[in-house]
């Protein structure tokens, strides 16, 4: 089994300082999100798009789900009752920083999750998945993706999935991954889920002694490290112990 090797940028406030004591992760609700399109791509919408533009010898399957009207707006109306925490794959991305950590105020937490976590605490955990980014990922889903889908189950699980995980394509510089919750709220976490913490160029040292502080205090086992610029290039920062 893999590990999932994943961060997640967070401003330092009184709502991070408390998840650290706390060790854990907070699943937003969908409507909670910055984007009024996340979570929230019109599901019927999207399924008569894929019935006009797919191939006639596959456009039965699709008509067939259109009969299922009740039960799509089931799922719609029932996805504002998820919960959705994000991450990114890449630690070195400045517009990332900018945005989510306090324009470098803040810092970057790495964490690692073993495949094993998700069948674990399926009971809780729906899954994780990267974030696909396009124009119609969810019509082509239905086109591609819908109709192999054997049972009712897999394939409500797999539209509840897909939708939670779709967004515009300018969103693509996020490179994000997420875990989806089928709650929104707190969910606690074992330490060694947390491997590195990393300070922005601008954290002040005050932050940093306090985060630090809070670490050793908590018992984690984590690499500190801070941004620092590159001298090879204008604009270039990558990631140095302390």
């Amino acid at each position: 089994m893999s590990d999932y090797t994943i961060f997640k940028f967070r401003s330092i406030n009184k709502n991070f300082l408390k998840s650290l004591v706390d060790s854990s992760i907070y699943f937003a609700k969908p409507s909670f999100l910055n984007d009024p399109f996340d979570c929230r791509v019109d599901v019927l919408r999207s399924l008569e798009n894929a019935i006009i533009k797919c191939p006639s010898e596959s456009r039965g399957n699709l008509e067939k789900l259109r009969q299922m009207q009740g039960f799509l707006e089931k799922v719609q109306a029932d996805l504002q009752e998820f919960g959705v925490c994000a991450f990114t794959l890449e630690l070195n991305n400045p517009v990332m920083w900018s945005h989510y950590a306090d324009g470098h105020r803040g810092l970057s937490l790495t964490y690692s999750f073993p495949e094993a976590y998700f069948y674990q605490n399926e009971d809780r955990i729906l899954g994780i998945d990267r974030v696909q980014y396009g124009t119609t990922p969810l019509t082509d889903w239905f086109i591609q993706r819908a109709p192999d889908l054997g049972s009712f189950e897999d394939f409500g699980t797999s539209l509840v999935s897909k939708i939670l995980t779709v967004k515009a394509e300018p969103w693509i510089y996020e490179q994000e991954v997420r875990i989806l919750r089928r709650t929104p709220g707190v969910e606690p976490l074992d330490q060694k889920s947390l491997q590195q913490v990393c300070f922005g160029l601008e954290t002040t040292e005050d932050d940093v002694a306090m985060v630090m502080k809070l670490i050793e205090q908590g018992g984690y086992k984590v690499t500190p490290c801070r941004m620092v610029r590159c001298k090879d290039t204008d604009f270039g920062f990558k990631p140095e112990k302390i």
